[in-house]
Order: C-alpha cells, then structure tokens, then sequence
C-alpha cells in the first residue's frame, strides 16, 4: 500500500443546491418588483452559495513528503496555522533524526551507561509510548534496534547482508528493557552504553499528531495531515462527509480499496519502502528486533487508530509480531489490514491475500 489518495464522499443530487453545486434561487414575483423598484421592503437575492476554500501544502520533511490540506477558514489564516503546523516537524526532525550528528536522539544514544540524562517532553513521550507497545508485544516493536538497522545498511541506504557472526555480536546490544525511563524527573538511562535508538516506526506519527494540535489550536477544524504512510484526519473533507483514503497494495497494480475517516489516523508500513535483493529475495528495513532478520511473509499492514502515533507503531509492530497473532490479541482495539506478500522476486508475484479484523472501515 505505497501511496494514499484523498477525497471527500461525493454528495447527493438532493445535497448539490445547499453545497453549491450549481443551485439556484427562485424569485417570486412580486419580489421581482420590489428587486425593480430599488430593493424595498427588504426583499433582496440571497448570495450564491460558495464552497469552501481549500489550502493545500507540501513540504519535503523527515525524509518523506509532508502534505497538509484544510479548509473552512479564510485562507490566510490557514496558511498562517500550516506554517505553525510545519515547525512541528522541524522540531520533530531536530529533536529524533538518527541523520543529525546534534539531535537529542544521537546525543542520547552516545551517553554513557547508567548516566542520567533529561530529555524534552517530545522525545520522553515517544520513548515511553515506544517501550510500552514493546512491552505489549514481547519484544517485536523496539526502538533499540539501531545497531541492527545500521549492521543492515538501512539508515543510509548502503544495503548489506551481513554474516552470522556479525548479527551474533550486534543481537545483545538490542533490548527495550535496557532502558530506563523515569517520569518524574523526565529523565533517561542506559544500561548498556552501545544501546542506540532508531525512531523510525514512531516519530512521523508523533509529528502528526503535533501538527494537527498545532493546526486545532489555531482554529481550524476540518484538516489532513499526511507524512509518507501516515496520515490523520479531523472533522469532514472538503464538501462535507468522511476523508476518503485509497488504499494501493505495493506490486503496482492490485486492487485499490478505499477506506472511510473521521477524527482518525491511518498508517501503513510495508516491504517496498527501503529493501535491497540478496540471492534472489527480497530483505525489507523491517527488522525482527528478537532474531535480527528481516520480516518476510508481509507486503504491508494498515493500522486505523485514534492517533497517528499510535497507528504509525502499531503499524510496524504488527508487521513483526505477526498476522494471525496480531489480528487475535490486538484486532479488538484497533482496525487492521494485512497484505500478505510473495516471497519470490519475480514478474507476476503480487501480493497474496488479504487478511484483517472485521468491520475495517471500507467505503
């Protein structure tokens, strides 16, 4: 499922006179006169009726495309609350990147074992959220897995298969209970000093959610804010009724399927995104934190949540705990869809079937 496409629910022909769509108003007579006589009596032509103006921007950020689109306020100031809404992932970028040398993150990931260091609200918050879903899933969501997204070349896209005595050395450094958070003094510690955190299947959902709070709080209230698989929707899409989000499963050229959201968040994580082929298969960045390996057996899983951080790390961790698994211990608190994949790297091995919770919110 590599790209979203939104639209709003058409509406129907009885709706299209009160949205604008080519209504009109009927004059009686006797107000046709009046109109004539200089508009007395107070008898006047309503004004037509004029959609809303919609403001849409992208901005390249956190490695993917950032694209905000709102409506229902002037459109100043919705450019006003966009650009507030940006900084969110600036401060995002700056705070988490595993790219900058200065970020909190890779400050943090060089300090020393059993040192106490503070950190922002942003990024405790993430750490806390992160290591409660690796708590949740035994291990299969973890943010310690940096050693290994670097043995594999994944950070910077200088893929390698690396040798079994290699994973055998880099396996022990990973483990989310080698972290220690502390809430009330906001502070974090290492118990291993080789201990390294990649952000990448939370931080973008993070930023998300900020940016929509970013945009409530300046006064807008139907928005969409998506980065690369992750989007969140609040109030209704332009025109009225749900966002309508297109579903595209990753071989180019399944089925689309659209999906229905209102103050919900959608996220999707999948092989296609950074992969290399070894030997004829295919290793995506998706690593198993427990073995170390790649994840194969699944194109993509599609989570649908109340916030973008929640389905941004669900979406990977479900990826890795497993279809079956994930769909019977976690299918009861969110909506979940699975693209089974072929693990063949030849023309014409599309995806497999397709395996979700019932009630996924379809069109």
């Amino acid at each position: 499922m590599k790209t979203f496409t939104i639209s709003a629910e058409r509406p129907s022909r009885a709706d299209k006179s009160r949205r604008g769509f080519g209504g009109f108003w009927l004059l009686t007579s006797s107000c046709f006169v009046l109109a004539l006589a200089g508009w007395a009596a107070g008898c006047r032509i309503p004004p037509e009726p004029r959609s809303p103006e919609v403001v849409r921007r992208s901005r390249p950020l956190l490695g993917t495309f950032v694209t905000m689109t709102a409506w229902g306020l002037p459109s100043q100031q919705l450019q006003e609350a966009m650009t507030e809404a940006f900084a969110e992932f600036e401060k995002t970028d700056w705070l988490m990147s595993n790219h900058r040398p200065e970020s909190e993150l890779n400050r943090f990931n060089r300090a020393s074992a059993d040192e106490d260091f503070p950190l922002s609200p942003d990024l405790f918050e993430v750490l806390r959220t992160a290591s409660s879903i690796s708590r949740q899933t035994k291990g299969a969501f973890d943010v310690t897995v940096q050693p290994l997204t670097q043995l594999w070349g994944f950070i910077w896209k200088e893929h390698r298969f690396p040798r079994t005595d290699e994973l055998a050395s880099v396996l022990p450094r990973v483990g989310y209970t080698h972290l220690v958070l502390d809430e009330e003094r906001r502070v974090a510690r290492k118990r291993r000093p080789d201990l390294a955190f990649d952000l990448g299947g939370i931080a973008k959902g993070w930023a998300v959610d900020r940016a929509l709070d970013r945009l409530r709080a300046k006064g807008v209230r139907h928005a969409m804010v998506k980065a690369g698989g992750d989007l969140r929707v609040m109030g209704e899409a332009p025109g009225g009724g749900h966002w309508i989000v297109q579903l595209e499963d990753p071989e180019k050229g399944g089925r689309r399927v659209e999906v229905r959201l209102r103050d919900a968040a959608l996220s999707t994580s999948g092989d296609y995104e950074n992969f290399f082929v070894h030997e004829g298969r295919r290793y995506s960045h998706i690593l198993d934190p427990r073995t170390g390996i790649p994840v194969r057996g699944v194109a993509s899983c599609t989570v649908v949540a109340p916030t973008c951080v929640e389905s941004d790390a669900w979406a990977t961790a479900c990826f890795v705990y497993g279809v079956r698994e994930s769909l019977k211990d976690f299918g009861g608190r969110f909506s979940i869809r699975f693209m089974l994949a072929s693990e063949k790297v030849e023309p014409g091995s599309g995806p497999g079937r397709v395996m979700e919770t019932p009630g996924f919110p379809y069109r």
